[in-house]
This record gives C-alpha cells, sequence and structure tokens, in this order.
C-alpha cells in the first residue's frame, strides 16, 4: 500500500468522487449515493442554496478516510 495525496482526495471530494480515490469502490459508492441523495433533498425541500452541506460532507469524509489511510501504513525509511 502506498500513501495517498490528501489534496486530491479534498479535490475529488469536492466532486462526490473523494470517496472512490481514498477507500475504494464499495464505500466510495455508498458516499457517492448518500451525497446525492442527501442534496437532493436538501435542495428540494428546504434550500438549494444549503445544498452545499453535502459537499462539505463529502469533503471531510474523503479527507477522514485517506488520513486514516495514510496513519495506518508502516513508517519506512526516509518517511518522517
Amino acid at each position: 500500500m502506498s500513501k495517498k495525496s490528501v489534496g486530491l482526495a479534498i479535490f475529488l471530494g469536492i466532486f462526490g468522487f473523494g470517496g472512490f480515490y481514498a477507500a475504494g469502490l464499495k464505500k466510495g459508492l455508498m458516499l457517492f449515493a448518500a451525497v446525492a441523495i442527501v442534496g437532493a433533498l436538501i435542495a428540494n425541500f428546504i434550500s438549494p442554496n444549503l445544498a452545499f452541506i453535502t459537499t462539505i460532507a463529502s469533503v471531510y469524509v474523503s479527507y477522514k478516510w485517506v488520513s486514516e489511510h495514510n496513519a495506518a501504513l508502516p513508517m519506512g525509511k526516509g518517511q518522517a
């Protein structure tokens, strides 16, 4: 396993694809579906202006999953 880029996870998380990069197909698909469904519900029933909350959640979860992945990696030579 190799270290994953936090910046790339955050960038992809903005578009809802950070879960695929951070955790793989199954968890990524669940995150994508949850963001799409919750975002649509918020936009339709509360306010379209508040739908960005799901984007923030997607970015946070992607960042968290990549951070957990990187923390679980063993420290090798030359890594601080």
